[in-house]
């Protein structure tokens, strides 16, 4: 049997009574993807702590993923989505260290 995997959803304004799984872009144009994590730790680093999620095999996700054409499944990207400012540490604190953070995957609601 496969592993459940953590999927981020949209949830409706319903009081929560409908959920659509979340897909991404690699970039403007590309295929979308669907989006899977092996522990919440990973899916809340990568999408937010506020991220809501479900449980799903990924013959699941592809089973719900397939009419809408999609056929391909991210499993644990880094980090999902708009490109992140770099923070100036005299400023802002010691909020983020480096250099510009790119985003691997872009939300569809980005598009």
């Amino acid at each position: 049997m496969d592993a459940l995997l953590f999927v981020p959803v949209r949830v409706s304004a319903l009081g929560g009574a409908f959920a659509a799984v979340r897909t991404a872009r690699s970039g403007a144009g590309q295929e979308r993807v669907g989006l899977a994590f092996t522990g919440e730790d990973r899916l809340h680093a990568a999408l937010g702590s506020g991220q809501r999620w479900i449980r799903l095999s990924r013959p699941a996700l592809l089973a719900l993923l397939r009419p809408l054409g999609i056929e391909d499944v991210r499993t644990d990207p880094h980090y999902v989505g708009p490109e992140m400012p770099v923070v100036d540490l005299l400023q802002d604190g010691p909020v983020l260290v480096g250099m510009r953070r790119h985003a691997q995957w872009l939300p569809d609601e980005v598009w």
